[in-house]
C-alpha cells in the first residue's frame, strides 16, 4: 500500500483513488443487494423443495431441506443487520488506528466468501453464518470508506460535498442495479446444478462472487492509503469504549429521542419492504386470492424492486428540493401520511382479480405518488437531526452517526417483525405491519409537535 500526505498529493493521484472508491463501492452494493435478493428467492425454493420429493435440491445435488416460514427467513435476514450495527463501531475504530485501505478491501472479501458459502450449502446454521458475513461484509467497508472520504477531502470542502453526492449515488444506484442483477441471475442461474463436478445448491451465488471479486481488484489496485497532514497537536483516536459512551449519551438526548422512534419506524417499513417483497412476488406455495403473491419471476421481481428503488431516490431528490420551504417536523408528518396512503392503494390493488385488470394501472401510479410523499421523510429527518447539531458542536460526528444506527435498527425490526404478518396474512401482512408502524410514527411526530409548541425549560449540559 502507498501512502501519500494531503499536502503533497497530485490531482491525478487522488482523482485515482477516489474514482476507484466510487466504482467499487458501486460495484460492492450491487453485489450486496443481488445477494440481499437471491436469499429470499434461495429460501422459497428450499422450502419448495421441502415439501416436493422430485425437486432438483433433492435429486440433483442431494441437500438438506427444510420448510423455511417468513419467521425464520426474516430472522436469518435480521442477522445481517445485527451483524452491522455490532461490527460498524469497532471497524471504524480499527480503520482509525490501521489505516482505511484494508477494512475497505475486506468488505467485498468476506462478502465473497459468504455467497460461495451459499452457492454450497441449505443448512440453516450455514446460511447463518453466511448472513453473519455479509454483515460483517459491510461493517468492515461502510465506516472505513466514510474515514477515506473524509481524509481525503479534507483540504477541500467543495470536492468532499461532490465526493459524497456521488458516493450516495453509488449506494443507492448500486442496490438498484443489484435487485435488477440478483433478478436475472437467479432466472437463468438459480437452479441447482453440477459444476465441473462440484455440486452447486444455487450457481446465482458463485457467479455474484464475480462482482465482488472485481469490487476487491478495484479497491486493491485502485486506492492509495492516505494520511491526513500532522497536526500540530497530535489527535489521538477514540477508543472503542469512547465511542460507545459517545453514542449512548447523544441517544439519550432528550431532542434525539423525541423523534428517534418515529424514524426507526419509518426504517423497518423498508426494511420490511426490501427483505421481504422478492420472496412474496416470486411464492408460488404462499397465500392464495393476493395478486403480489407468486405471480412473478426473479427477474420482474428484481426489476419491481429496483423499480421502487428509483421512485424512492426521485422522491428524496423532489423533497431536498422542496422541503427547505417547510419545516422539517411537517415534512415527516407528510412522509407518514404518504405511508398510509401507500398501505391503502397496495392493499387494493393486492386484490384486483388480474394483472390486467382496469383498476391495476392506476393503482399503481397512486402508489408511486404515495412513495414519493412519503420518501420525504428521510431528508426532513437527517436535517432536523443536522439541526440537533448547532447546540451540540463537539458531538456533531456522533449525533450523525446516529443515522447509520437508527436505518440498522429499523431495517433489523423490519426483517424480523416482517415475517410473523407475512406468515398470517401474505402482501395484507406487508400492509399490516406497514400501517402500524407508522402508527408509530404519527403518535411519535405529534408529540414532537407538541413539545415544539410548548418546549420543556433548558437544561443546562
Amino acid at each position: 500500500m502507498t501512502e501519500s500526505n494531503a499536502s503533497s498529493a497530485t490531482a491525478p493521484h487522488m482523482v485515482r483513488s477516489l474514482v476507484a472508491l466510487i466504482v467499487g463501492s458501486l460495484l460492492l452494493r450491487a453485489a450486496a443487494g443481488a445477494m440481499g435478493e437471491n436469499i429470499q428467492f434461495y429460501f422459497n425454493s428450499i422450502h419448495e423443495a421441502a415439501l416436493n420429493p422430485n425437486h432438483p435440491l433433492r435429486t440433483l445435488v442431494g441437500a438438506d431441506v427444510y420448510e423455511i416460514s417468513y419467521t425464520l427467513g426474516g430472522i436469518l435476514i435480521g442477522i445481517f443487520f445485527a451483524a452491522e450495527l455490532i461490527g460498524a463501531p469497532l471497524f471504524g475504530v480499527w480503520s482509525d488506528k490501521y489505516g482505511r485501505k484494508l477494512f475497505i478491501i475486506f468488505g467485498p472479501l468476506f462478502g465473497a466468501i459468504a455467497v460461495q458459502i451459499t452457492a454450497m450449502t441449505t443448512i440453516v446454521w450455514m446460511l447463518l453464518v453466511t448472513r453473519l458475513l455479509e454483515g460483517v461484509s459491510t461493517a468492515a467497508n461502510a465506516p472505513s470508506t466514510l474515514g477515506y472520504i473524509a481524509e481525503t477531502t479534507s483540504h477541500s470542502p467543495k470536492l468532499r460535498a461532490r465526493v459524497v453526492g456521488l458516493f450516495e449515488v453509488a449506494t443507492i444506484g448500486g442496490i438498484g442495479v443489484g435487485f435488477s442483477l440478483g433478478g436475472w441471475l437467479w432466472r437463468h442461474y438459480g437452479d441447482p446444478a453440477v459444476v465441473f463436478g462440484i455440486p452447486l445448491t444455487s450457481p446465482a451465488f458463485a457467479l455474484n462472487a464475480i462482482v465482488y471479486l472485481a469490487s476487491l481488484l478495484i479497491f486493491w489496485f485502485g486506492l492509495s492509503e492516505f494520511k491526513e497532514a500532522k497536526h500540530a497537536t497530535p489527535i489521538q483516536p477514540s477508543s472503542l469504549r469512547e465511542t460507545l459512551d459517545k453514542y449512548f449519551k447523544v441517544f439519550t438526548n432528550p431532542r434525539v429521542q423525541s423523534f428517534a422512534p418515529a424514524w426507526i419506524a419509518i426504517n423497518a417499513v423498508l426494511g420490511v419492504w426490501i427483505n421481504h417483497t422478492a420472496r412474496i412476488f416470486t411464492d408460488k406455495s404462499g397465500a392464495t386470492g393476493q395478486l403480489l403473491v407468486g405471480r412473478f419471476d426473479s427477474f420482474e421481481a428484481g426489476n419491481l424492486r429496483a423499480a421502487y428503488a428509483v421512485v424512492f431516490v426521485l422522491g428524496i431528490l423532489f423533497w431536498s428540493i422542496v422541503f427547505p420551504q417547510i419545516k422539517k417536523p411537517t415534512v415527516m408528518l407528510i412522509g407518514t401520511v404518504g405511508l398510509f396512503l401507500t398501505c391503502f392503494f397496495l392493499f387494493l390493488l393486492n386484490h384486483q382479480p388480474s394483472l390486467d385488470a382496469p383498476l391495476v394501472l392506476p393503482l399503481a401510479l397512486a402508489i408511486v405518488v404515495s412513495v414519493i410523499i412519503q420518501s420525504g421523510f428521510t431528508p426532513a429527518a437527517l436535517a432536523y437531526l443536522a439541526d440537533i447539531t448547532e447546540d451540540h458542536a463537539s458531538d456533531r460526528g456522533a449525533i450523525m452517526g446516529m443515522y447509520s444506527v437508527f436505518l440498522g435498527i429499523g431495517q433489523f425490526l423490519g426483517a424480523t417483525i416482517g415475517g410473523p404478518f407475512v406468515d398470517q396474512a401474505g402482501a395484507d401482512g406487508i400492509v399490516v405491519v406497514t400501517a402500524l408502524l407508522g402508527v408509530v410514527s404519527l403518535a411519535t411526530l405529534l408529540r414532537l409537535f407538541s413539545n415544539e409548541r410548548h418546549p420543556a425549560p433548558a437544561v443546562s449540559a
